[in-house]
């Protein structure tokens, strides 16, 4: 069974309330509870904070999956560019989008995985 959606993001803003409040605004578009799992200044770049997020995700087949995670990826971009669903040679299989055309002001670039624990 597939538990989650991981997120990876950067995100345009001052600070890390801002940064909370910008998550929030995602669970609301999206209708799913992120949970923060790591949020820090980008080196590269200071005006971006890192921020990597779950979002939880109840499905036990790849189809339910890809469909489920495109429906909510959708709700926060206009547009994805999508790898897979890549099954490997041991049964273990992942899917992935990533975007910087977001419909959620201060994303400046977005990824989700989904992928398999045990098959």
């Amino acid at each position: 069974m597939l538990k989650y959606i991981h997120w990876q993001s950067f995100f345009k803003v001052n600070s890390e309330e801002k940064v909370h409040k910008l998550l929030a605004k995602i669970n609301e578009l999206c209708d799913v509870k992120a949970t923060l799992i790591s949020c820090e200044r980008y080196w590269k770049d200071t005006s971006l904070f890192d921020i990597v997020f779950s979002t939880p995700f109840n499905k036990d087949e790849i189809a339910d999956a890809v469909f489920a995670a495109l429906v909510i990826s959708h709700k926060m971009a206009y547009q994805w560019e999508v790898t897979g669903p890549y099954i490997s040679e041991q049964g273990m299989w992942e899917f992935r989008g990533l975007t910087t055309k977001t419909k959620v002001t201060g994303i400046e670039w977005i990824e989700f995985r989904v992928e398999s624990v045990d098959l």
